[in-house]
């Protein structure tokens, strides 16, 4: 699945984050975390496609002059969606680097590497990171046919609840994501 489908699906930032880790198939990200990550992080995508797209949009497109108003829909729900956000990033972390969560735990504050470290954060220690991060990322993945993808699919998307995007967006993946699919492997009845 081409990464800007996924901005454009508004789950980038974690998405991006996921793949290279989520590529060696040891665990699948649940639905409802995957639509947590989603509305967490579309904030993040819009304040990323603003930076990205400036030059390449009008200053009247819908990402350049109504983005903002979009990203704040979402603000309100950032803090319930945290807990399955960190939940994505936490097994990220596990499939990346093989570091076990119950053992980072556990282990002395000073023991261990970075990914040790951020699996031992909790709640607000963690978001700031993660925030900074993500944004980073989805800039640096925004080219200028995203910006176009972007601004054709968000004011379409745009009337929807903010409290729909996440499941939408974790339903649409799950049904294309098929077997041949290991960028990101979502969990299904038959995986739990």
């Amino acid at each position: 699945m081409r990464l800007h489908l996924r901005l454009a699906a508004s789950a980038a930032a974690l998405l991006s984050l996921s793949q290279p880790a989520m590529a060696q198939g040891v665990q699948c990200i649940e639905p409802a975390d995957l639509a947590d990550a989603t509305t967490y992080t579309i904030p993040l995508m819009l304040q990323s496609a603003q930076a990205s797209c400036a030059d390449v949009l009008r200053a009247d497109s819908f990402v350049l002059s109504q983005g903002s108003e979009f990203a704040a829909r979402f603000e309100p729900l950032r803090d319930a969606a945290w807990p399955g956000t960190r939940r994505v990033l936490v097994n990220v972390i596990e499939n990346k680097t093989g570091v076990d969560r119950a053992a980072a735990e556990q282990a002395p504050a000073d023991a261990g590497g970075v990914m040790q470290m951020l699996m031992r954060m909790e709640g607000d220690e963690l978001r700031p990171f993660l925030d900074a991060l993500a944004t980073q990322m989805i800039a640096g993945e925004i080219k200028p046919q995203t910006c176009m993808d972007i601004e054709t699919l968000l004011p379409l998307l745009a009337p929807l609840p903010a409290e729909n995007y996440g499941a939408l967006v974790s339903a649409i993946l799950g049904l294309v994501a098929g077997d041949a699919d290991d960028d990101l492997p979502i969990c299904t009845a038959a995986s739990r």
